[in-house]
């Protein structure tokens, strides 16, 4: 069974999802409060879903479809801010040599702590990873930032630019590449819609105002999901986070660091809605056309970054207390100077 998502734009249904069933109960335990935040992620505007055109608005609180349900209809009650659906390419693009830019590797391990925030793998084996790639530069993510406004109604950022720690995260290099491909994405809840317990995840840590999961788009290639749903209703802390990760569970992020300014929520979200309309899009005769519009008037014409990137946490890192940025400290290299 497959649920087909129609955008409601200018008056007209637009196809625009089409969502294996499965992969709704592997994500969500509240279908329609999810659905309506990935319509959200993806279109930039909030509304709401009925399941036919003569509506009424659907009940949030059900927790499954029935017999003859088979498609839902958003309706945006605000102008859309589409995404741009190549938002994730270019992430992993440059075999050129890294140059090490400690001030940032600095900062981001002293908010996330030193090992992968999903699997806790060392820090030697993770990456820096960019949310948004960092190939699209500095005018793309302020482009971001101006045309979304935040699903948890925080206040807007600004002067966020691409190495930002508010757009990177320190991830198990396997997990960088997945985030890169669309395979993964990040969500923060409470959101627009959604609190934590409406969808299907693996607490960590202290209860807190706040949660960053994990969330497996488009699934594990080998996962058995009566094995899946026992995992994911496991107390906290009843199973390793890296075998409950490689058996495709959602998994709350854990910040072990001293604290800092956390992942943008705009950010979060329109990278999950980006790898959400890659994972499911509908497949037409051509694009989108409002969202290819939409593109070309805001994204296509930014010049992006060389990609050159600086992703890796090389293992040879010094520890935090040994590195520094100021030129007139003894321990100064400058080969490590920040680009």
């Amino acid at each position: 069974m497959e649920i087909e998502i129609f955008l409601i734009y200018d008056g007209i249904p637009k196809s625009i999802l089409l969502i294996p069933y499965n992969d709704i109960q592997r994500l969500a335990v509240y279908p329609f409060r999810w659905l309506r935040y990935v319509m959200f992620a993806i279109s930039g505007a909030r509304g709401d879903l009925s399941t036919t055109l003569e509506g009424p608005y659907v009940d949030y609180d059900r927790t499954k479809f029935a017999d003859d349900e088979n498609r839902c209809y958003y309706w945006p009650s605000e102008d859309c801010a589409f995404i741009d659906y190549e938002g994730l390419n270019d992430r992993l693009t440059s075999t050129a040599p890294k140059r090490r830019r400690s001030g940032f590797r600095r900062d981001l391990i002293r908010r996330d702590g030193p090992s992968c925030v999903i699997t806790e793998v060392p820090k030697a084996h993770c990456e820096a990873a960019h949310l948004i790639p960092r190939s699209k530069g500095d005018e793309y993510i302020a482009r971001v930032l101006q045309l979304r406004s935040p699903g948890d109604n925080s206040a807007p950022l600004e002067g966020v630019r691409i190495d930002d720690a508010r757009n990177r995260m320190l991830l198990a290099d396997t997990l960088h590449s997945m985030l890169g491909t669309g395979d993964i994405a990040f969500i923060k809840t409470p959101n627009y819609g959604l609190d934590p317990k409406h969808i299907r995840r693996i607490q960590r840590g202290d209860t807190r105002p706040d949660y960053i999961t994990l969330h497996w788009l488009k699934g594990p290639h080998k996962y058995d999901p009566t094995l899946l749903a026992t995992i994911q209703t496991l107390q906290v802390g009843a199973v390793d986070p890296g075998v409950a990760f490689a058996l495709g569970a959602n998994i709350d992020a854990l910040f072990q660091g001293e604290g800092g300014s956390p992942p943008s929520t705009v950010i979060l979200d329109y990278i999950y809605g980006v790898a959400a309309f890659n994972a499911w899009q509908k497949e037409h005769d051509g694009d989108f056309e409002p969202m290819t519009q939409y593109r070309e008037e805001n994204y296509i014409n930014i010049t992006p970054l060389d990609s050159d990137t600086d992703d890796a946490m090389e293992p040879e890192d010094e520890p935090l207390g040994d590195e520094t940025d100021d030129p007139n400290d003894e321990t100064y290299d400058p080969d490590q100077e920040e680009e």
